[in-house]
């Protein structure tokens, strides 16, 4: 499929409140646009959404996202693929434009995620991109206690 980054809008930030996963996929479900505006996510923020790039289709259907956050001695690596999309080979197409970008804009910078650690698909996809796993944890989330690994990319 042939991607374009484009600018994360507000419009894109309400559009992916809509996108409903399956099943334990269901975790990644975001909440409504009032309940973002209310909790002041940062989806909800303009100068936080500067940090995203959306990537759309050549009918300009936003198909997924990523998040480049500069946290100083590292950039956190955050990504979002419409459900229809999910486990057809999109994400690694994804994964690979944005990183080229981050490695644009960061050049020196190490490049981390954090992955649910029973999300083997996305594991998968990191993986085939020069992601390694470097370490686990445990967290707190909205939903209770949650097991991730932390994942670091190496240079291909």
């Amino acid at each position: 499929m042939n991607l374009n980054p484009v600018k994360f809008t507000e419009e894109l930030a309400k559009e992916i409140t809509t996108w409903k996963y399956e099943g334990d996929y269901s975790i990644y479900n975001l909440p409504s646009w009032d309940e973002i505006i209310k909790k002041q996510i940062s989806l909800c923020k303009k100068e936080k959404r500067e940090n995203f790039i959306g990537y759309a289709d050549s009918k300009n259907n936003l198909v997924g996202f990523v998040n480049l956050l500069d946290e100083g001695e590292s950039v956190f690596f955050g990504i979002g693929i419409k459900p229809e999309y999910c486990g057809i080979g999109i994400g690694k197409q994804i994964v690979s434009m944005a990183l080229d970008e981050c490695k644009r804009r960061y050049p020196s910078k190490p490049i981390v995620l954090e992955v649910r650690s029973w999300n083997k698909r996305a594991i998968k996809c990191y993986e085939s991109q020069g992601f390694k796993v470097i370490d686990r944890k445990h967290q707190e989330t909205y939903l209770g206690t949650g097991e991730f690994f932390i994942m670091e990319y190496i240079k291909k």
